[in-house]
């Protein structure tokens, strides 16, 4: 009996000893967490002006305005390298669709075809004076189109007129089409089956 009573007072005793101390600790981690809270909310106002400052000072990527009208075309044309397998309505592979080697033209197939892009350099006064012009023209004939800007920084686009009108050109699309100077219009040439990149100065008055 008495070692028990001796027992049950040690774990008593223990577990006293164990509540103050995680008291003491959970006290200490709050008064740290306290004491670094002006630092962190400094780093996080740091942080939100470098992301701030990236966004205001996006670009899209870069081109050099160009200095004639020019257009060159692209062939899509595809050539697989590997079999498109053919399935029946249960999902069972039966065959070959298409073999390894087999050449198609995308545009051929196109029921719809996809809305002109627009590039050119939303800051500069030619350039956007001619893409206007373009516009309207565009609207007249219910032409589809996609505006892309190249040079212009994000905080100096919102001050235009194209501000949330338009994307920022991408490194894929620039390589994809080949694109190298503002203004440039890719649209689908259905009889040339070919995609067309047509380059026009802002700055010569026959610009068409």
């Amino acid at each position: 009996m008495i070692l028990n009573k001796i027992i049950i007072a040690i774990i008593s005793l223990s577990t006293m000893l164990l509540s103050t101390t995680y008291e003491i600790k959970e006290q200490d981690l709050i008064l740290e967490i306290e004491n670094k809270a002006p630092e962190l909310e400094k780093k996080i106002e740091e942080q939100k002006k470098v992301i701030i400052e990236k966004i205001d000072n996006l670009t899209g990527e870069v081109l050099l305005k160009a200095q004639e009208n020019r257009i060159k075309y692209i062939d899509p044309t595809y050539t697989l390298d590997k079999d498109i397998p053919k399935y029946d309505k249960s999902g069972r592979k039966i065959g070959v669709l298409y073999a390894k080697g087999y050449t198609f033209n995308p545009i051929e197939f196109m029921s719809v075809v996809p809305p002109d892009f627009i590039i050119f350099n939303a800051c500069d006064p030619s350039e956007t004076k001619y893409v206007n012009n373009l516009i309207k023209d565009y609207e007249e004939k219910l032409k589809d189109y996609m505006l892309v800007n190249s040079g212009c920084k994000n905080k100096d686009l919102r001050k235009t007129e194209f501000n949330s009108k338009v994307y920022f050109l991408t490194k894929e699309m620039r390589d994809k089409f080949e694109v190298e100077h503002t203004v440039s219009i890719i649209y689908i040439d259905k009889e040339k089956k070919r995609i067309a990149v047509k380059e026009v100065s802002a700055d010569e008055k026959d610009n068409n």
